[in-house]
Order: structure tokens, then sequence, then C-alpha cells
């Protein structure tokens, strides 16, 4: 009777909630090193439309392909389409856009450090829009992640990019959108369908933009290949169907206060991988992302 009982306790810790708030890590490692791929790609030739260009054209086919092997249903509703449309092109791929200028101004931690003014955007959005309630958990582990990013931002460098700082506080809000309005759309569409289109409508954009423009150049060399590969397969494929799917089960809010680690995941490999530093500070704004977090897994 009580390894029942044991048994049935093992079994209920495991909750959806749980399983949310993992998917959602998984999310957050693996977009955290999107910055660094993105950094050795330029430095071995890619341009901006190019790497988005071939990273959403892999991601799309990889996905699709797995839709039709496994027979799975791949039509949207008439009135689904508009919206999913919109949401991609006006919302994901403007993000990534200008997220991905950004790398090219600033260093990869400050970018993504700036990015992170997003929760704060999807708290109110999805307060207002989808009516999550906002806790006093919430908003404790909201302060502490949004101070946390303050301090390791610091006084600005002097001569920074501000073009670099600009387009990633485009990208901030951008996502806070696509992220909410996400949110709604999942409800009714299984995620790796919604994920599929997500990424070939975005694939499409970034094509007709690099052809339009000339900017598409494949004549790049084997290791950039590999970054834009590795962009598409793990920054991508993985990061999106686990976001979407972590989302599904915490809500919005809950997903983008708990992705604030991918900051200081993003500076320990800029550190590891393009010798970049943290200071003390950085290391202290670094601490109030994890607390934060831990708050949130706890809430």
């Amino acid at each position: 009777m009580q390894q029942a009982k044991k048994s049935k306790q093992k079994q209920s810790v495991f909750t959806p909630e749980t399983a949310g708030l993992i998917l959602v890590l998984v999310a957050t490692v693996s977009l955290s090193t999107e910055a660094i791929a993105a950094k050795i790609a330029y430095r071995e030739g890619a341009n901006v439309i190019t790497t988005l260009s071939m990273r959403y054209a892999i991601a799309a086919l990889a996905i699709w392909a797995w839709l039709f092997f496994s027979r799975q249903p791949w039509k949207l509703e008439q009135r689904q389409l508009p919206a999913v449309v919109a949401l991609a092109m006006g919302g994901h791929a403007l993000s990534v856009l200008s997220l991905f200028y950004a790398f090219q101004y600033i260093p990869a931690a400050m970018a993504i450090l700036l990015l992170y003014v997003y929760p704060s955007v999807v708290t109110l959005l999805a307060y207002f829009f989808l009516k999550e309630s906002i806790t006093w958990r919430k908003l404790l582990a909201l302060g502490l992640t949004m101070a946390g990013c303050v301090i390791v931002l610091g006084q600005p460098e002097t001569g920074m990019d501000m073009r670099g700082v600009m387009f990633a506080l485009a990208a901030a809000v951008i996502n806070a959108v696509y992220l909410v309005g996400s949110t709604r759309l999942i409800l009714n569409i299984p995620v790796v369908l919604y994920s599929g289109y997500v990424t070939g409508f975005t694939a499409v954009l970034f094509l007709v933009l690099g052809l339009g423009g000339g900017s598409l150049d494949l004549a790049i060399s084997v290791r950039a290949w590999e970054m834009i590969v590795f962009l598409a397969i793990v920054c991508t494929v993985l990061s999106v169907i686990t976001l979407l799917q972590g989302v599904k089960r915490i809500g919005a809010s809950r997903a983008a206060i708990i992705s604030t680690f991918e900051p200081l995941s993003t500076a320990l490999l800029g550190i590891w991988l393009l010798q970049e530093t943290l200071d003390e500070r950085q290391l202290l704004g670094g601490a109030f992302i994890i607390i934060g977090v831990l708050l949130q897994k706890r809430g």
C-alpha cells in the first residue's frame, strides 16, 4: 500500500506545468546558441539575408517532411490562415531579422540582453488581451529578471553602435506581439503544424528579400553552412516546437519570464566560443536572472 502511494506521488511530480517549464528551458538553451552560430556564420562570409533565408528554408523542409511522413494533418481552417501569415511575416520574421542585424553591430550578450525587454511587454499584453492574471510571484520574478538584465547591461560602452541597440529593442517589441498572438492560435492548431507554416512563410519572405535585393549569396564556406544548418535544426525546429509547447502549458507571460535564462547562457557561450568577457557587474546581474527563474519555477 505504501509503495503504491509513493509510486503515485512520483508520478504526480511530472505534471503538465512541470513539462511546460522543462520545454521552455530546452527552448531557451537552444536559442542561447543562436547569436554565437550567427556571428560565426558572419565571420565565415555569410550575410544576414543569406543566413536567414537558408536557415528557414532548411527548417521548413525538415518540419514539413516530418508532417508528411508521420501523416499528420496539414490543412488550416480558412479563417486561421490570414492570422498565421501575419504572425509569421509581420511578427516572427521581422523580429528575427531585427535581431540578426543587431548581431552585426553589438556583442552577442548585449543583443540578447536588450531583447529581454520583451517579458515585460508580454506580461502586459497577456494581461490585457489574454486575461492572464498577474500574481505577486509573477511580478517579483519579472522584477528580479528585468533588474538582472539592467545590471548586466550597466553603463553603455563608449562608441556603442546605436543601430545594434535599436535593432535589438525593435526585435523585443515585435517578439512580444508574436508570442502573445501565437498563444491564442496554438490552442486550436497543432504546434508542429503551426511551426511548419511559420517557418515556411518566414522562409518565403527572406528568399523574396534576398532574390529581390540581390543579397542571396550561396558561395560561402563549409563552416558557414554548418552554422546555418545548426541554426535551422537546433535554434529553429527544436526551439520553436519546445517553446510553443511550453507556452501552451504554462502561458505566455510565465514562458517569457523563464526564458530570461537565455542572456546568461549566451554570455557564457560567448566567453567560451567568441572570447567575450563577463565582469563582476554582469555576474551579479546573471545571479538576479537565475533567482527570478527559480522563483518562477516555484510559482
